[in-house]
């Protein structure tokens, strides 16, 4: 054929079908005598060929190695699909830009913050894209790289090895050369060099056994040109896990499954743990332990003589909190005759609880007053409704009382009165006692406990308290505030000891708060115990799970070892495809234990940290188990 009748068999024009001739791609014989150009019909499907690569934007160089045979159609068809995508990203990348400027409402653009934001995306997402195509490379290398066929001929010897690859090469027509016999020869393919192994293979449907040939290529000089050894050696691994993982999914997926259901368990066991803790932790505050004085054979909380060393004691401790003092006066009103039934109960308190279920709500104040003034003043008083009832007692009132007090004779076993001195008091307050218990001796009148205190000291009298309870402000420190209070002379009130109005008896309440915390300790105490057996149990899973599931990929072992990976890379690619599972795993475990609030979100962090750590020190060892085998052995079927 001429060139004219190439042209309409081909769509190119002579100009560009002679610029193909100038590059090497094309060598047209030419007719003896007047060197015209015979195209036969193996250089027009040469220039078809270079027609669509064209049109597929691939560079001439790369071209000629197909033309050459120096790389694949389907290789360079994928590198170039590579290249385009890169060419699309970055034409994205513009358009987003060009979309940006056509939106902006002035016609002045910010030229300065367009180009450093192109620059930042050209930047960024080319070490992005050089990563991605890198392993892309590598990947594609991979699966290209190896070449695996069966034979039916026995495989026992080096010379049988080399006569088997000697017919594979011929029966693909490409020319075979040894360079290395063995069990484990190294030979070329066209000039490519590989490495092989062969193994065993029962045949389901005959029965008989067949030799299952691997070839894996050696070296990717294209790659080793442009890749960085580690980063190429980084990229082989994540690709050789991720292949294992999908091929062995059912596997995988079990893996996964079993890791989900330990983290699970163990989110469960923490939540437990931690909920007994938070439990401890919070009980001083759920259960309020209280404590009274009393006199020692238990008969009398209130009426007592209780010593200042005691106040001070209780009012500088560490561990007390909301102390209610009274202290007791009679009282006969000054316009009343001095009849017993004209004898009245004064009581002086700092705060309302010192009357048990009598509280704040319960008092009717005159404009302006609250609990906080009438305890800042002085020469004020509240008054029982009772009280109010019968002597028609108005608020603004003023009363005015001779006041008595009890104090004990020497004896110490019984009383009698002692004058004080008159007082004048304004009604600020109305109480409503009928909440109170029928059994309660309660107050007629009311006064501030400082007012109660400074007639004592205007009368040049001993001040005693009469009645004292408090809160325990941390009951876990019960103990260090039981011998602040021995040690100011209080003791446990004793059933049946002698009688005495001493204020020297001390009731704490803490049945419940010891019997609490001692079952909680016990629980946190036994779930504490199990700790190191629950690790214990996820480093035994860690090596029974793996090692079951490795137990039919031996033979994938041994032919990554007899192929050339070094044990130590063949464990650790395992190890690391049996850990990205388990990681896996742990987060869905982790994530469904704060679906189910067995676990906050720093405990569920947490479990994932410990459980990764205790299963890759299980799969540590089953690794290293595993890989203590004879390769010939397991490829012989001899293992």
């Amino acid at each position: 054929m001429n060139t004219k009748q190439v042209e309409e068999l081909t769509g190119i024009t002579r100009q560009n079908i002679r610029y193909y001739e100038k590059q090497g791609l094309l060598e047209p014989v030419r007719e003896t005598g007047n060197a015209y150009r015979d195209y036969s019909k193996e250089d027009v499907r040469r220039l078809k060929l270079i027609k669509m690569l064209r049109m597929l934007d691939m560079p001439l160089k790369e071209i000629e190695s197909i033309l050459n045979e120096e790389v694949s159609l389907k290789e360079a068809a994928a590198r170039q699909q590579e290249a385009l995508q890169k060419q699309q990203r970055q034409l994205q990348a513009a358009i987003e830009v060009c979309t940006s400027i056509h939106k902006e409402k002035t016609e002045t653009v910010d030229v300065d913050s367009y180009l450093e934001k192109m620059e930042n995306m050209s930047q960024n997402g080319g070490i992005f894209a050089r990563i991605v195509d890198d392993y892309k490379q590598v990947a594609l290398q991979e699966q290209q790289g190896k070449i695996t066929f069966y034979t039916s001929q026995d495989v026992n010897t080096a010379g049988m090895f080399e006569k088997v690859l000697r017919e594979y090469a011929l029966e693909q027509n490409v020319k075979f050369q040894m360079i290395k016999p063995g069990m484990y020869p190294e030979f070329t393919l066209e000039g490519v060099t590989y490495t092989a192994a062969r193994i065993l293979e029962g045949n389901e449907e005959t029965g008989k056994a067949v030799v299952k040939i691997v070839c894996k290529r050696k070296k990717y000089e294209k790659i080793e040109r442009e890749i960085p050894e580690k980063r190429r050696m980084f990229f082989q691994g994540v690709h050789t896990v991720s292949v294992n993982i999908r091929r062995h999914r059912l596997k995988s997926i079990l893996n996964g499954v079993i890791s989900l259901l330990i983290v699970l368990v163990m989110s469960f066991y923490l939540g437990n743990l931690n909920s007994a803790k938070l439990q401890l932790k919070e009980l001083p505050e759920k259960l309020t332990v209280s404590a009274q004085v009393w006199n020692v054979c238990a008969e009398l909380k209130s009426g007592l003589f209780i010593p200042q060393r005691v106040l001070d004691t209780v009012y500088g401790s560490s561990h007390t909190k909301q102390i209610a003092e009274g202290v007791e006066f009679l009282g006969y009103l000054q316009d009343s005759g001095r009849e017993e039934s004209d004898l009245y109960m004064l009581t002086g308190m700092n705060r309302t609880d010192a009357v048990e279920e009598f509280s704040e709500e319960d008092i009717t104040w005159a404009d302006g007053w609250d609990w906080k003034k009438f305890q800042e003043s002085r020469d004020v008083c509240i008054v029982n409704g009772t009280f109010s009832e019968e002597r028609q007692t108005q608020m603004k009132d003023t009363l005015s009382f001779s006041m008595e007090r009890y104090r004990q004779n020497m004896a110490g076993v019984s009383l009698e009165r002692e004058s004080l001195e008159t007082v004048n008091m304004e009604v600020v307050g109305v109480g409503d006692f009928s909440n109170v218990d029928k059994e309660t001796d309660v107050p007629d009148v009311i006064l501030p406990l400082e007012m109660g205190k400074r007639i004592f000291e205007d009368c040049d009298k001993t001040y005693f308290a009469s009645s004292l309870s408090f809160v325990v402000k941390d009951p876990m420190e019960l103990n260090a505030l039981k011998k602040e209070l021995k040690d100011a002379g209080l003791q446990s009130v004793i059933q049946g000891s002698p009688a005495s109005f001493a204020g020297a008896g001390l009731k704490i309440d803490d049945a419940v708060f010891i019997d609490t915390v001692t079952s909680l300790k016990k629980s946190l105490s036994l779930l504490e115990g199990f700790l190191p057996f629950v690790l214990l149990v996820v480093v035994m899973l860690g090596y029974i799970v793996p090692h079951l599931l490795l137990q039919g990929r031996r033979e994938e072992y041994a032919i990554m070892r007899a192929l050339g990976t070094g044990r130590r890379r063949c464990s650790l690619l395992f190890f690391t495809e049996h850990f990205l599972l388990a990681a896996a795993g742990g987060v869905a475990g982790a994530m469904t234990g704060l679906l189910f609030q067995s676990a906050d979100i720093r405990d569920a962090l947490l479990v994932w940290v410990l459980f990764l750590a205790c299963y890759a020190a299980g799969t540590a060892a089953a690794m290293w188990m595993f890989g203590r085998f004879s390769v010939a052995a397991v490829l012989s079927h001899r293992d």
